[in-house]
C-alpha cells in the first residue's frame, strides 16, 4: 500500500478511502497521520461506524469541529465488511441526499480536517460506495485499494517495520519471520515489536534472533498441525486445536493464518503441477524453501504429504475448502460464533471431504 502521511509539513487531502482485503496498513497509516497532526490541547481523533451513524451525522461532526478546535483533526469512518464478497452491503448504497451532502462537503472541506474511511474485505463486482468516492476530485479524496502483500513486497514491508524501530534486519531474518508467521501483517508487526524488544541495543537482527523469539510458532504449531491435516485425522486435529487455544493461549488468528497457509501451499503445488514448467523438487523448494533435502526424514515426509494432497484433492473440493476457510474468517469477524465452533465445523467438513471425496450433506 502506497499511502504515506508525508510528515508534519506536508499537505493532506481532506479525505482518504482505503478498501480491500488487507486493512492493517490503513491503521498504520492512520497512526502515522495522528502522530504528524497530534495536538496536546485537543483530542485528535473521532471515530464513527456506519453500522451506528449515518453520513449526515459524520459530516456535521466534520463541519462543527472547526468551531471548537483550531488544530488539525481526523475523523475515522469504519465501513463494515460485506457478508458475501459479491453482494454490496446496505452501507455501500448511498442515497441521493447522502451523495449531495458528501459532494458538497468535499467541494468545501473544513480546513485541517481529514476523513479516513476504511472499508475492509474482498470486494467482487465493484462497489457503489467506492465508485462514488472515486468519482470525486483526486485532490479531495484519495481512493486506494489494499491488497495482500506477497513475495518481495511483503519482505520489504517487514523490513521497513524493523527499520522504523531502529533495527537493521538481515534478508534471512525477514524471510525467516515471514516463513514462521505467514503474511498476516498485524501478526508480523506484533512479532517485529517483540523481536525489537528482545534485541535491545543490538542494531542487526539475524535469523537466530527471529528463531529465539518467534520460532516456537513454527516448531510448536505448524509441524504438528500440518501433520494431522495431511492425515485428515479429525480427532487429532481437534485435540491440538483445543490444546493450543485452552492450554497454551495461542491467538485464534494465528491458528487460522497457519491453517490458511497450509491450504495455500496445497493450492500453489496443484497450480505448479498443472503448469508443468517445474519438476517436483523445484516446486517443493519454492513452497517450502526452509526444508532442505539434508533434513532427510522431515524432507521426505513433507514432500510426500504436500504432493499427496495436491494430487488427491480435486479442484472443486479444494475451492470448497478455501471458501469454507474464508467463511470461518468472515463469521469470526461478523458473528457471535466462537472460533472453537467455527474451526471444529471446518475441520469436520475437511476430513469428511478427504474421506468420502465430497462435502458433507448440509442437512
Amino acid at each position: 500500500m502506497a499511502l504515506s502521511h508525508g510528515g508534519s509539513g506536508s499537505k493532506h487531502p481532506p479525505g482518504y478511502l482505503v478498501f480491500g482485503e488487507e486493512t492493517y496498513p490503513a491503521y498504520v497509516f492512520l497512526q502515522e497521520l495522528l502522530d504528524s497532526l497530534a495536538d496536546p490541547d485537543a483530542p485528535p481523533l473521532e471515530r464513527f461506524d456506519l453500522t451506528e451513524q449515518k453520513w449526515p451525522e459524520i459530516l456535521d461532526a466534520a463541519r462543527s469541529s472547526s468551531l471548537f478546535f483550531q488544530a488539525a483533526r481526523i475523523i475515522l469512518v469504519q465501513i463494515p465488511p460485506r457478508i458475501k464478497d459479491n453482494v454490496p452491503s446496505p452501507h455501500e448504497k448511498l442515497s441521493d441526499r447522502d451523495k449531495g451532502l458528501i459532494s458538497a462537503y468535499f467541494a468545501d472541506p473544513t480546513p485541517g480536517m481529514v476523513l479516513v474511511m476504511i472499508f475492509p474485505g474482498k470486494i467482487r463486482g465493484g462497489s457503489p460506495l467506492v465508485k462514488f468516492f472515486g468519482g470525486l476530485s483526486a485532490q479531495a479524496v484519495r481512493v486506494e485499494e489494499m491488497r495482500p502483500l506477497k513475495g518481495q513486497k511483503l519482505a520489504s514491508w517487514v523490513g521497513r517495520r524493523f527499520q522504523i524501530r531502529g533495527k537493521n534486519p538481515s534478508p534471512d531474518a525477514v524471510a525467516r519471520l515471514v516463513e514462521l508467521v505467514g503474511s498476516d501483517l498485524r501478526l508480523l508487526d506484533n512479532e517485529v515489536e517483540k523481536i525489537t524488544t528482545f534485541a535491545g541495543d543490538k542494531d542487526r537482527i539475524s535469523d537466530e534472533d527471529v528463531d529465539q523469539v518467534s520460532g516456537w510458532i513454527k516448531s510448536y504449531i505448524e509441524w504438528e498441525l500440518s501433520e494431522h491435516l495431511e492425515r485428515a485425522d479429525y480427532r487429532q486435529c481437534l485435540l491440538i486445536l483445543h490444546r493450543l487455544l485452552e492450554q497454551d493461549g495461542i491467538h485464534p488468528l494465528r491458528i487460522l493464518a497457519l491453517v490458511s497457509g497450509f491450504f495455500r501451499d496445497v493450492l500453489l503445488a496443484k497450480l505448479r503441477l498443472k503448469e508443468g514448467t517445474k519438476n517436483r523438487k523445484a516446486i517443493f523448494q519454492e513452497i517450502k524453501p526452509q526444508i532442505k533435502e539434508s533434513f532427510r526424514g522431515l524432507y521426505e515426509r513433507q514432500f510426500r504429504g504436500l504432493f499427496s494432497l495436491a494430487e488427491g484433492i480435486s479442484w472443486p473440493n479444494l475451492r470448497h475448502i478455501l471458501d469454507s476457510l474464508g467463511d470461518v474468517d468472515s463469521k469470526l469477524k461478523n458473528t457471535s460464533l466462537t472460533f472453537n465452533i467455527l474451526m471444529e465445523g471446518f475441520l469436520f467438513e475437511y476430513c469428511w471431504i478427504r474421506k468420502y471425496g465430497r462435502a458433507p450433506n448440509p442437512r
